[in-house]
């Protein structure tokens, strides 16, 4: 794939800029109609279908955060770690701490995404991370942004970097592997949540925890493709349905998401979208997010 991004694509990702200025950050439900179709479609559980169900969910939110504010005023949501957009998909990821379940009064470093898919000029579709078990909670007055540069690297090729990370979760996870860590991962692997190992050795160490009877022959194609696989510059974002048990019976839709930086051929940097306070339930492999 070109490293420029073809008109649509700068489009759809401004539409998406634009929608956190003029809808989130100002907390303007007016709004929504000029970014918003009406027939939205809802990927997740948290939203039914339709812009005006999604209207309520925010004026509803946006309520909330006003009456938890102090009397300063308005508080600006920090700054998105990055947002990226491959073709008609954009997905913003955001660093919101939430309270540490194991240490009363302190926080964990939490990262939520968002996928939108945007269509003559309109958001269509969403896919949240939201795990209805444990609800993230607005951001403090003071929390950074986490903000990181999306760069592009000579010979960067997008397509190669998404094969890298489908294939990392292939020949590790589900080939429960743990020598075929060094093939996909640099000696200074960095996690950005601290509930994951970090470095090349950790990752290793993970792996033969999870998998203590490992390996096993490895998969020609993935045993969970990737629902979203989306990459601009050296990111590469994933998300994999899991479905989860419903507090309120059956199970829900749930996206676990991924975010990786590829340097020199391998994944450098890791944020996980699983939070802590509610590790997702699998039926067999650790999904994505254990990585």
């Amino acid at each position: 794939m070109s490293a420029v991004p073809t008109p649509a694509t700068v489009a759809a990702k401004r539409l998406v800029v634009d929608f956190f200025t003029a809808v989130i950050a100002a907390r303007n439900v007016d709004a929504i109609p000029d970014y918003v179709a009406p027939e939205l479609i809802q990927h997740g559980a948290d939203i039914p279908d339709g812009v005006q169900a999604y209207t309520e969910h925010l004026r509803d939110r946006f309520r909330r955060e006003a009456r938890a504010e102090d009397a300063d005023g308005v508080r600006q949501p920090p700054e998105p770690v990055f947002i990226i957009a491959d073709n008609d998909l954009v997905c913003v990821c955001r660093y919101l701490p939430q309270p540490d379940p194991d240490v009363p009064g302190a926080t964990f470093d939490y990262y939520t995404f968002t996928t939108y898919r945007v269509r003559d000029g309109r958001i269509t579709e969403r896919w949240p991370s939201v795990n209805k078990v444990a609800l993230p909670q607005p951001p403090a007055p003071d929390t950074p942004s986490r903000a990181v540069l999306v760069s592009t690297p000579p010979g960067n090729d997008m397509e190669a970097n998404k094969r890298l990370v489908t294939d990392f979760y292939r020949c590790i996870f589900d080939a429960r592997n743990p020598d075929a860590v060094k093939d996909f991962v640099t000696e200074d692997y960095h996690q950005y949540v601290a509930h994951y190992p970090t470095g090349r050795a950790g990752l290793e160490k993970f792996v033969r925890i999870q998998f203590p009877d490992g390996p096993v022959p490895t998969p020609a194609e993935p045993l969970n493709p990737p629902a979203l696989l989306l990459a601009q510059g050296d990111i590469v974002v994933c998300a994999g349905l899991l479905p989860q048990p419903d507090p309120d019976g059956g199970t829900y839709p749930y996206y676990v998401y991924d975010a990786f930086r590829v340097r020199d051929g391998l994944l450098s940097e890791h944020w996980s979208g699983v939070t802590k306070a509610a590790l997702p339930r699998h039926p067999g492999p650790p999904p994505r997010g254990h990585s």
